[in-house]
Protein backbone atom coordinates (compact mmCIF):
# COMPACT_ATOMS: atom_id res chain seq x y z
CA UNK A 1 0.00 0.00 0.00
CA UNK A 2 1.20 3.59 -0.78
CA UNK A 3 -0.17 4.82 2.11
CA UNK A 4 -2.03 4.29 5.13
CA UNK A 5 -4.91 2.06 5.55
CA UNK A 6 -7.39 4.58 6.89
CA UNK A 7 -6.76 6.79 3.43
CA UNK A 8 -9.39 5.55 1.21
CA UNK A 9 -12.31 2.54 0.34
CA UNK A 10 -11.10 -0.99 0.39
CA UNK A 11 -12.37 -4.73 0.96
CA UNK A 12 -12.19 -7.06 3.56
CA UNK A 13 -12.86 -4.51 7.00
CA UNK A 14 -15.65 -2.85 8.34
CA UNK A 15 -16.18 -0.56 6.39
CA UNK A 16 -18.13 -3.48 4.56
CA UNK A 17 -20.49 -3.80 7.45
CA UNK A 18 -21.43 -0.58 8.19
CA UNK A 19 -21.35 3.14 6.84
CA UNK A 20 -18.93 5.13 7.60
CA UNK A 21 -16.62 7.65 6.52
CA UNK A 22 -14.14 5.81 4.47
CA UNK A 23 -16.69 4.37 1.67
CA UNK A 24 -16.46 7.35 0.65
CA UNK A 25 -12.88 7.85 -0.26
CA UNK A 26 -10.92 6.71 -3.48
CA UNK A 27 -10.03 2.82 -3.65
CA UNK A 28 -6.96 2.12 -2.06
CA UNK A 29 -4.40 0.28 -4.51
CA UNK A 30 -1.84 -2.44 -4.36
CA UNK A 31 1.45 -1.44 -5.93
CA UNK A 32 3.80 -3.80 -6.87
CA UNK A 33 7.38 -1.49 -7.50
CA UNK A 34 5.00 0.91 -9.77
CA UNK A 35 2.38 -0.64 -11.07
CA UNK A 36 -0.70 -1.12 -9.67
CA UNK A 37 -1.88 -4.69 -9.14
CA UNK A 38 -5.18 -4.42 -6.84
CA UNK A 39 -7.66 -1.88 -6.71
CA UNK A 40 -9.42 -1.31 -4.09
CA UNK A 41 -7.36 -3.31 -1.88
CA UNK A 42 -8.89 -6.34 -0.60
CA UNK A 43 -7.57 -6.31 3.54
CA UNK A 44 -8.57 -9.69 4.32
CA UNK A 45 -5.89 -11.30 2.75
CA UNK A 46 -2.83 -8.32 2.93
CA UNK A 47 -1.22 -9.46 5.92
CA UNK A 48 -0.73 -13.26 4.43
CA UNK A 49 0.74 -11.84 1.38
CA UNK A 50 3.11 -9.51 3.09
CA UNK A 51 4.10 -12.79 5.04
CA UNK A 52 4.45 -14.75 1.68
CA UNK A 53 6.19 -12.03 0.35
CA UNK A 54 8.44 -12.02 2.91
CA UNK A 55 9.17 -15.45 3.08
CA UNK A 56 10.10 -15.78 -0.38
CA UNK A 57 12.73 -12.96 0.25
CA UNK A 58 14.43 -14.47 3.04
CA UNK A 59 14.58 -18.21 1.69
CA UNK A 60 15.96 -16.55 -1.43
CA UNK A 61 19.10 -14.37 0.52
CA UNK A 62 19.40 -17.44 2.56
CA UNK A 63 20.03 -19.52 -0.56
CA UNK A 64 22.60 -17.24 -1.90
CA UNK A 65 24.42 -17.34 1.56
CA UNK A 66 24.57 -13.30 1.06
CA UNK A 67 23.72 -10.68 3.88
CA UNK A 68 20.62 -9.41 3.40
CA UNK A 69 17.98 -6.68 5.03
CA UNK A 70 14.33 -6.67 5.21
CA UNK A 71 12.57 -3.99 6.39
CA UNK A 72 8.38 -5.26 6.74
CA UNK A 73 5.83 -1.88 7.48
CA UNK A 74 3.17 -3.63 8.59
CA UNK A 75 -0.29 -2.04 7.93
CA UNK A 76 -1.68 -3.20 11.08
CA UNK A 77 -3.21 -2.42 13.56
CA UNK A 78 -4.01 1.25 12.22
CA UNK A 79 -7.84 1.82 11.85
CA UNK A 80 -9.79 0.62 10.15
CA UNK A 81 -9.00 -3.18 11.83
CA UNK A 82 -9.51 -5.66 9.61
CA UNK A 83 -8.07 -9.64 9.31
CA UNK A 84 -8.59 -12.54 7.43
CA UNK A 85 -11.84 -13.49 7.17
CA UNK A 86 -11.14 -17.09 9.30
CA UNK A 87 -10.15 -15.13 12.14
CA UNK A 88 -12.56 -12.02 12.68
CA UNK A 89 -14.30 -12.83 16.01
CA UNK A 90 -11.57 -15.26 17.41
CA UNK A 91 -9.75 -12.75 19.23
CA UNK A 92 -11.76 -11.72 23.37
CA UNK A 93 -10.89 -7.92 22.12
CA UNK A 94 -12.64 -7.35 18.60
CA UNK A 95 -12.09 -6.12 15.52
CA UNK A 96 -8.74 -4.67 17.36
CA UNK A 97 -7.68 -8.12 18.97
CA UNK A 98 -8.21 -10.23 15.48
CA UNK A 99 -5.82 -7.59 13.79
CA UNK A 100 -3.08 -7.94 16.66
CA UNK A 101 -3.24 -11.38 16.63
CA UNK A 102 -2.78 -11.69 12.69
CA UNK A 103 0.03 -9.00 12.79
CA UNK A 104 1.65 -11.55 15.21
CA UNK A 105 0.78 -14.69 13.35
CA UNK A 106 3.05 -13.03 10.31
CA UNK A 107 5.80 -12.01 12.85
CA UNK A 108 5.86 -15.42 13.67
CA UNK A 109 5.84 -16.78 9.85
CA UNK A 110 8.79 -14.37 8.96
CA UNK A 111 10.96 -15.54 12.10
CA UNK A 112 9.61 -19.12 10.99
CA UNK A 113 11.25 -18.43 7.63
CA UNK A 114 14.63 -17.71 9.62
CA UNK A 115 14.73 -20.78 11.49
CA UNK A 116 13.92 -22.96 8.47
CA UNK A 117 17.78 -22.13 7.35
CA UNK A 118 20.38 -23.98 9.30
CA UNK A 119 22.38 -21.55 10.84
CA UNK A 120 20.73 -18.13 9.93
CA UNK A 121 18.60 -17.92 12.86
CA UNK A 122 22.33 -17.66 15.41
CA UNK A 123 22.99 -14.68 12.48
CA UNK A 124 20.19 -12.72 11.71
CA UNK A 125 18.86 -9.62 13.88
CA UNK A 126 15.27 -8.99 14.03
CA UNK A 127 13.79 -5.70 15.32
CA UNK A 128 10.13 -4.99 15.93
CA UNK A 129 8.58 -1.56 17.10
CA UNK A 130 5.87 0.83 16.32
CA UNK A 131 5.75 4.10 15.23
CA UNK A 132 3.19 6.04 17.75
CA UNK A 133 0.94 5.14 20.64
CA UNK A 134 -2.41 4.16 20.58
CA UNK A 135 -6.06 6.29 20.06
CA UNK A 136 -7.90 4.99 22.87
CA UNK A 137 -11.30 4.97 22.31
CA UNK A 138 -14.00 6.26 24.50
CA UNK A 139 -16.87 4.22 23.21
CA UNK A 140 -15.52 1.22 21.89
CA UNK A 141 -12.88 -0.50 22.80
CA UNK A 142 -13.06 -3.46 19.95
CA UNK A 143 -11.57 -0.61 17.65
CA UNK A 144 -8.83 0.57 19.82
CA UNK A 145 -5.67 -0.14 21.30
CA UNK A 146 -5.34 0.87 25.08
CA UNK A 147 -2.12 3.01 26.46
CA UNK A 148 -2.50 2.42 30.09
CA UNK A 149 -1.67 4.71 33.02
CA UNK A 150 0.46 6.32 30.15
CA UNK A 151 -1.51 10.03 29.23
CA UNK A 152 -2.08 10.79 26.06
CA UNK A 153 -2.19 9.28 22.31
CA UNK A 154 -1.09 8.88 19.16
CA UNK A 155 0.09 12.81 17.58
CA UNK A 156 0.54 13.85 21.14
CA UNK A 157 3.62 14.18 22.51
CA UNK A 158 2.78 13.18 26.52
CA UNK A 159 4.52 9.56 27.25
CA UNK A 160 0.89 7.81 25.29
CA UNK A 161 1.95 9.06 22.40
CA UNK A 162 5.99 8.55 22.02
CA UNK A 163 6.44 5.83 24.47
CA UNK A 164 6.16 2.57 22.68
CA UNK A 165 7.36 -1.47 23.40
CA UNK A 166 10.01 -2.76 21.35
CA UNK A 167 11.24 -6.44 20.88
CA UNK A 168 14.93 -7.00 19.87
CA UNK A 169 16.09 -11.10 18.58
CA UNK A 170 19.21 -12.44 17.75
CA UNK A 171 19.35 -15.90 19.37
CA UNK A 172 22.70 -16.76 21.22
CA UNK A 173 23.78 -13.08 21.03
CA UNK A 174 21.38 -11.07 23.04
CA UNK A 175 19.40 -13.11 26.21
CA UNK A 176 15.97 -13.83 26.38
CA UNK A 177 13.28 -13.40 28.76
CA UNK A 178 14.61 -10.12 29.99
CA UNK A 179 13.14 -6.29 29.87
CA UNK A 180 15.87 -3.80 28.99
CA UNK A 181 15.44 -0.56 31.07
CA UNK A 182 17.59 1.72 28.73
CA UNK A 183 16.12 4.63 26.39
CA UNK A 184 16.68 4.52 22.63
CA UNK A 185 14.32 5.70 19.99
CA UNK A 186 13.37 4.41 16.71
CA UNK A 187 16.06 7.00 14.74
CA UNK A 188 18.70 4.78 16.55
CA UNK A 189 18.04 1.74 14.23
CA UNK A 190 19.47 3.23 11.79
CA UNK A 191 23.04 3.53 13.66
CA UNK A 192 22.18 0.16 14.88
CA UNK A 193 22.06 -1.54 11.45
CA UNK A 194 24.63 0.39 10.03
CA UNK A 195 27.22 -0.82 12.95
CA UNK A 196 25.63 -4.59 12.09
CA UNK A 197 26.94 -3.85 8.39
CA UNK A 198 30.34 -2.56 9.30
CA UNK A 199 28.89 1.01 7.69
CA UNK A 200 29.90 4.23 8.87
CA UNK A 201 27.83 6.91 9.57
CA UNK A 202 27.73 9.97 7.08
CA UNK A 203 30.11 12.52 8.24
CA UNK A 204 29.09 16.03 6.81
CA UNK A 205 25.88 16.41 8.78
CA UNK A 206 24.32 15.62 12.63
CA UNK A 207 22.68 12.71 12.60
CA UNK A 208 20.01 12.24 15.61
CA UNK A 209 21.04 8.02 15.99
CA UNK A 210 23.29 5.67 18.22
CA UNK A 211 24.03 2.42 17.72
CA UNK A 212 21.69 0.32 20.21
CA UNK A 213 23.75 -2.97 20.40
CA UNK A 214 25.77 -2.15 23.60
CA UNK A 215 22.07 -1.91 25.53
CA UNK A 216 20.97 -4.92 23.24
CA UNK A 217 23.85 -7.48 24.15
CA UNK A 218 23.36 -8.77 27.00
CA UNK A 219 23.77 -12.50 28.03
CA UNK A 220 22.47 -12.95 31.82
CA UNK A 221 18.85 -14.25 30.50
CA UNK A 222 15.72 -14.51 32.27
CA UNK A 223 13.85 -17.00 33.21
CA UNK A 224 10.69 -18.45 31.06
CA UNK A 225 7.41 -16.20 32.48
CA UNK A 226 9.66 -14.17 34.99
CA UNK A 227 11.19 -11.60 33.03
CA UNK A 228 14.30 -9.74 34.31
CA UNK A 229 14.55 -5.82 34.58
CA UNK A 230 18.04 -4.77 33.43
CA UNK A 231 20.22 -1.71 32.40
CA UNK A 232 23.50 -2.14 30.31
CA UNK A 233 24.52 0.99 31.93
CA UNK A 234 26.58 1.96 29.31
CA UNK A 235 24.16 3.81 26.69
CA UNK A 236 24.78 7.28 25.33
CA UNK A 237 21.82 8.51 24.63
CA UNK A 238 20.87 10.87 27.52
CA UNK A 239 19.10 13.41 25.49
CA UNK A 240 15.63 13.11 23.37
CA UNK A 241 14.34 15.32 21.03
CA UNK A 242 10.68 15.18 20.16
CA UNK A 243 8.93 17.56 17.59
CA UNK A 244 5.46 17.90 16.28
CA UNK A 245 6.69 18.54 12.84
CA UNK A 246 9.46 20.91 12.63
CA UNK A 247 8.38 22.34 15.88
CA UNK A 248 10.35 21.29 19.28
CA UNK A 249 7.80 20.72 21.60
CA UNK A 250 9.83 18.54 24.50
CA UNK A 251 13.16 17.30 25.55
CA UNK A 252 13.85 14.45 27.86
CA UNK A 253 17.97 14.26 29.36
CA UNK A 254 18.13 11.30 31.56
CA UNK A 255 14.59 10.68 33.77
CA UNK A 256 13.62 14.38 33.17
CA UNK A 257 11.21 15.95 30.69
CA UNK A 258 10.90 19.43 29.60
CA UNK A 259 7.27 20.13 27.60
CA UNK A 260 7.46 23.59 26.23
CA UNK A 261 4.26 22.83 24.25
CA UNK A 262 1.13 20.69 25.38
CA UNK A 263 -1.99 19.58 23.42
CA UNK A 264 -5.01 18.92 24.28
CA UNK A 265 -6.01 18.02 20.92
CA UNK A 266 -3.28 16.32 18.42
CA UNK A 267 -1.59 19.07 16.79
CA UNK A 268 -2.72 21.54 18.74
CA UNK A 269 -0.17 23.17 19.94
CA UNK A 270 -0.42 25.28 23.41
CA UNK A 271 2.34 27.14 24.88
CA UNK A 272 2.92 25.63 28.69
CA UNK A 273 6.17 24.58 30.22
CA UNK A 274 6.12 21.16 32.39
CA UNK A 275 8.46 19.26 33.45
CA UNK A 276 8.82 15.93 35.52
CA UNK A 277 10.44 12.62 36.55
CA UNK A 278 9.18 10.19 34.16
CA UNK A 279 10.69 7.27 36.01
CA UNK A 280 8.39 8.65 39.04
CA UNK A 281 5.37 10.21 36.92
CA UNK A 282 5.19 8.12 33.39
CA UNK A 283 1.87 9.25 33.24
CA UNK A 284 3.21 13.03 33.43
CA UNK A 285 0.28 14.25 34.84
CA UNK A 286 2.09 16.50 37.10
CA UNK A 287 4.47 19.47 36.98
CA UNK A 288 7.78 19.19 39.35
CA UNK A 289 10.06 22.27 39.98
CA UNK A 290 13.29 21.11 38.81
Amino acid sequence: LPYSVDMGFAYGNDTMEKPSQFEVCHPVPIIRDEKIIEQPADYSTLSQRYAAEAVEYISTAASSNKPFFLYLAFSHVHVPQFAAKDRIGTSERGYFGDSVEEMDSTVGAVLDAVRAHEGLSTNTFAFLTSDNGAIPSTSNEAYAGNNGLLSGRKAQIWEGGLREPAVAWWPNTIAGHQVIMDVAVTTDVFATFAELAGASLPSDREMDTISMLSILNITHAGKRGDARMVSAGGNTRNVSFFYQGCQLWAVRMGPWKAHFFTSPKPTFPVPQFQDYDVTVLPSGVDDVDA
